[in-house]
């Protein structure tokens, strides 16, 4: 099964809604949640293709299964360590470490090899590389 496909699942089963909704220029992707709701929006604009959905959809539920959406009137210190939590969410399940270190062990060591190895982007890439280098995993 492939990673786009679990996420869905993933998301089904914790009852998360995924839409695809027009949120105009403001963001690729959103999450909205409440009593006894929780729901995910990727705007049409901005995920046209696999790679952009993979990594819109698991960002945002990222935040989901951290707990780490922004609460109104959050703080920037506040909003870069949920932003953090997410991120090392994402990594865990786009590039897991043993993955990244076998990719490495058969030559693909440039963040753009890596990045075209495991279809993402080379933000998210260097993302992984420096969220294992602070655990040191790497």
């Amino acid at each position: 099964m492939d990673k786009l496909q679990k996420l869905y699942d993933l998301a089904q089963s914790h009852e998360v809604g995924v839409y695809y909704y027009d949120l105009g220029d403001e963001a690729p992707a959103a999450t909205v949640a409440g009593e006894g709701f929780c729901a995910i929006a990727l705007n049409p604009r901005d995920n046209l293709c696999e790679r952009d959905e993979l990594e819109h959809l698991s960002h945002e539920l990222g935040h989901v299964e951290t707990g780490t959406l922004h609460r109104p009137g959050a703080g920037e210190l506040e909003i870069l360590r949920n932003e953090y939590r997410c991120a090392a969410w994402v990594v865990h399940h786009l590039v897991p470490v043993d993955e990244l270190l076998e990719a490495a062990e058969h030559g693909y060591t440039e963040v753009w090899e890596l990045a075209e190895y495991f279809g993402l982007s080379e933000e998210c890439i260097l993302d992984a590389i420096k969220i294992y280098r602070n655990k040191g995993l790497l």
